[in-house]
C-alpha cells in the first residue's frame, strides 16, 4: 500500500499565487481602484452608488491584503 499512487498529482495546484504575487496584484487593483474613485468624486455629480460600490471594493481589497500579509 505504501508504493500506491495518490489520486491527484503533485502538479495540480501548480497555478497558486505566491503570496508575493497576490500582494502585488492587489497593490495594482487598490490603486487602479483609487483611481477611480478619485476620478469619480471629482465629476459635478458623482454617482453615491458607484462610489459606495468602489469604496466597497477599497475596504474588500485592503481586508484581503491584511490576511495575506497576515
Amino acid at each position: 500500500m505504501a508504493d500506491e499512487d495518490i489520486p491527484a498529482s503533485d502538479w495540480t495546484e501548480q497555478d497558486l499565487l505566491t503570496r508575493d504575487l497576490a500582494d502585488e496584484r492587489l497593490d495594482q487593483e487598490q490603486a487602479e481602484t483609487i483611481a477611480r474613485l478619485q476620478a469619480l468624486r471629482l465629476t459635478p455629480d458623482p454617482d453615491p452608488e458607484a462610489v459606495g460600490l468602489l469604496e466597497r471594493r477599497l475596504r474588500a481589497i485592503e481586508a484581503s491584503r491584511a490576511h495575506i500579509t497576515g
